[in-house]
C-alpha cells in the first residue's frame, strides 16, 4: 500500500508559539500512523502573499488589462506558473489530508496564507465552473482549519459579542475549501491559549493529539450539493424550485450560507452532523 502524505499550510511567526507545538503534534502523530508530513512553514519560507503577473513566466494574453484569474490560468495550463506556485501545488496533489494552521487574524487567515490561498488554488488547477463544490477537483482529498483564537469561545457564541463562530468559518470552509472540492473535517479551534495556565494549554494538545488518531474516520461537514441547484446562467444558479417547496415546512435553513430566511441549522460549521437516510445527501 503506497505511503498516504499530509500537507500542513502553517502560518507563524515564531517557532516557540502555541500554533507551533500544535503543528509539531499534528506532525509527529500523523507520522506514527505512517503518513508523509510535508509542512509548509510560510513564514520561514517568505511566501510571497501579494498575487501579481510575477506569478505568470512568459507573455501575459492580455497586457493591456491584466486579469489575475484569467492569466493564472492560462500559465497553469501551459506550464508558465511561478517555481514557487508550483512546488506548492505539487504538494497539494500529493496530499491526502491538508490542514491549516494559523493564529485567527481578523475573524480570517493571516495575510500570508490568504496568499498562499489565491496564488496556489488557481483556477483550472483547483476549480472550474464545471468542477466546484461537492463535485470539485479535490473531492477525494481532505481538508481542515486548526487556529488559536485570542477571543474566548463565549465571545463566538450566537449571542457573544463576536457572534457566531459558525458564520465566521463559511467564507473559508465553503467558499475556499469546499468550492475547491474538500471534504472538510470539522475545525479543530483552540480558545485563547495565550490566556490559559499551562496545564489548560498541555490539555489542549493532548485532546488535539487524541482526535488525530482518529481523523481520517470522522465524517466530513455537512454543505449544500450542487445537485440541489439550477447550474445555468439562464437559472440563475438557484436552488430548484422543487428543493425550495420540500425545505418550507423545515425549521432550519440548509446550511449556514443556504439559510433560506430560517433559523440557521445547528454547529453546521464546527460540527458533522449524523446522516439522515431520508434527506437528499448534503456532505462533500
Amino acid at each position: 500500500m503506497a505511503q498516504k502524505t499530509a500537507l500542513i499550510v502553517y502560518a507563524h511567526q515564531s517557532p516557540g508559539s502555541f500554533n507551533a507545538a500544535v503543528r509539531d503534534v499534528a506532525s509527529q502523530e500523523l507520522t506514527e500512523q505512517g503518513y508523509r508530513v510535508i509542512v509548509s512553514d510560510l513564514y520561514a519560507m517568505n511566501f510571497r502573499a501579494n498575487a501579481t503577473q510575477d506569478d505568470i513566466i512568459g507573455d501575459l494574453k492580455n497586457p493591456e488589462l491584466f486579469q489575475y484569474g484569467e492569466e493564472t490560468m492560462h500559465a497553469w495550463m501551459e506550464g508558465r506558473l511561478s517555481d514557487d506556485i508550483v512546488a506548492e501545488q505539487r504538494k497539494v496533489e500529493e496530499a491526502e489530508l491538508i490542514i491549516f494552521q494559523f493564529p485567527l487574524y481578523w475573524f480570517s487567515v493571516p495575510a500570508i496564507m490568504k496568499g498562499w490561498m489565491d496564488r496556489v488554488l488557481a483556477q483550472g488547477f483547483a476549480f472550474s465552473l464545471e468542477k466546484m463544490y461537492n463535485n470539485g477537483i479535490f473531492k477525494d482529498k481532505k481538508a481542515m482549519l486548526s487556529f488559536t483564537t485570542g477571543a474566548t469561545q463565549t465571545m463566538f457564541q450566537p449571542d457573544g459579542i463576536n457572534g457566531d463562530i459558525n458564520i465566521t468559518l463559511w467564507p473559508l470552509q465553503n467558499g475556499t475549501l469546499h468550492f475547491c472540492g474538500f471534504q472538510v473535517l470539522a475545525p479543530q479551534i483552540f480558545w485563547s491559549p495565550a490566556h490559559c495556565p499551562p496545564m489548560v494549554r498541555t490539555a489542549m494538545l493532548e485532546g488535539w493529539r487524541g482526535r488525530l488518531k482518529g481523523l481520517l474516520a470522522e465524517k466530513p461537514l455537512t454543505f449544500a450539493p450542487c445537485e440541489l441547484f439550477d447550474l445555468s446562467f439562464q437559472g440563475g444558479f438557484l436552488l430548484w424550485p422543487k428543493v425550495r417547496e420540500e425545505r418550507e415546512s423545515q425549521p432550519y435553513g440548509i446550511t449556514t450560507g443556504h439559510h433560506l430566511g430560517k433559523l440557521l441549522p445547528p454547529d453546521n460549521q464546527t460540527r458533522a452532523q449524523p446522516r439522515d437516510e431520508n434527506k437528499p445527501d448534503c456532505k462533500n
